[in-house]
């Protein structure tokens, strides 16, 4: 079966990441201008969670939390490319020898590596769409076979391992992009998993090593449904008019 890989086509409306649709999705009207499912999350969060970033950007300061954020988007990015290089068979030899700093992130995952058998699509957009006229987007990192059957894979690094009440959103997310994946493929995703590559450089005692977040179908179909009734009050409280509009994109 070949899956169509869709570049994603990211713009900003009240400084909150939106995508817009691209062509060929079989249920999502083409231009339609809808927020990545990150956005809807990180707008429909609960206060408590709120709170406690702004009490850590406080503790820490605005200084340190502006550079421990920026570290954790550089060695994320350096990650995702190194993965997308292992499997497309590139040279990552230089990137691990030039980036000593991170080798210990790809290190934490490399033998879970070694279990994926087929890398199907990489860092490809998805689209959902769903009753009474609302949907969201983002980019997934990975759908995998693993032992027959395809598995959603999210790549996320961290200083520490991350308690339970901590995961709510990573989970949310992994069946938001199951439900988006199974709606635009015509597939059933029957386990998603979130690959945590933990290691923090600055603990000089810190090894490398990985936590894995695990849902089933079932949970996934829980899932799903709670990003749809946040995607359902994001409009309501966020989206300029409450109402999905549509750009035309130039491809002159």
């Amino acid at each position: 079966m070949t899956f169509q890989h869709f570049p994603p086509a990211r713009i900003s409306l009240n400084g909150k990441r939106h995508y817009i649709v691209p062509s060929g999705l079989p249920f999502v009207q083409e231009g339609l201008v809808l927020p990545s499912m990150t956005t809807v999350l990180s707008a429909t969060a609960p206060v408590g969670k709120i709170m406690a970033l702004m009490n850590w950007r406080k503790r820490v300061g605005p200084e340190e939390a502006n550079r421990r954020t920026r570290m954790a988007a550089d060695r994320g990015t350096w990650l995702h490319k190194v993965i997308e290089d292992f499997f497309d068979e590139q040279d990552i030899e230089t990137a691990l020898d030039l980036s000593p700093k991170y080798r210990p992130y790809f290190d934490a995952i490399y033998d879970f590596l070694l279990t994926i058998d087929q890398c199907v699509l990489a860092e490809s957009a998805i689209a959902y769409w769903f009753d009474p006229g609302f949907g969201y987007t983002g980019t997934f990192d990975q759908l995998a076979i693993i032992d027959g059957q395809y598995v959603l894979i999210d790549w996320k690094t961290s200083y520490k391992e991350k308690p339970d009440y901590q995961l709510a959103d990573y989970r949310q997310q992994l069946g938001g992009y199951a439900q988006a994946i199974e709606q635009m493929y015509g597939i059933e995703i029957d386990r998603a998993l979130c690959v945590i590559a933990v290691y923090d450089p600055e603990d000089s005692e810190s090894k490398p090593s990985r936590q894995i977040i695990e849902a089933d179908g079932g949970e996934l179909v829980a899932l799903g449904g709670l990003v749809r009734q946040r995607t359902v009050q994001y409009f309501a409280n966020h989206y300029p008019g409450g109402t999905p509009f549509t750009l035309t994109m130039d491809k002159g």
